[in-house]
């Protein structure tokens, strides 16, 4: 299985061709951090458009500029929908935040459990 790992992200393409995001633990995404986690995201991908799963459960923050990237046109090339992983009030707050103010391209969805997750981005 290819991984790649980043500076504040992990990913990795599973069997059934979702891609897993896991954002290492006390990371604070920036604009440059968005940017290389598309990257490999069109690597995994070989450019083609997948459902992916945001592991957010242990990030310490995501800057305003990384949010609208991944809301953005470059990060809806590679990605059908997205599944953001929470786990506690903090995360669930970034989660939120991204939705309302960021509004997202693709059908984007929080859940506080993995397997509910993959459930739904296997509809896609």
């Amino acid at each position: 299985m290819l991984k790649v790992d980043t500076p504040t992200q992990v990913l990795w393409l599973d069997d059934d061709g979702i891609v897993h995001v896991e954002v290492k633990p006390g990371s604070v995404v920036a604009l440059s951090d968005a940017v290389e986690a598309v990257r490999a995201l069109a690597q995994l991908t070989g450019g083609s458009k997948r459902p992916v799963l945001v592991d957010m459960t242990r990030t310490q923050g995501i800057d305003r500029e990384a949010r609208n990237y991944f809301a953005g046109p470059e990060c809806a090339k590679y990605e059908r929908a997205s599944a953001l992983l929470v786990n506690s009030p903090l995360t669930r707050a970034f989660g939120n935040f991204f939705l309302g103010l960021n509004k997202p391209s693709i059908p984007t969805r929080l859940f506080s459990d993995e397997v509910e997750a993959l459930m739904w981005l296997r509809t896609f």
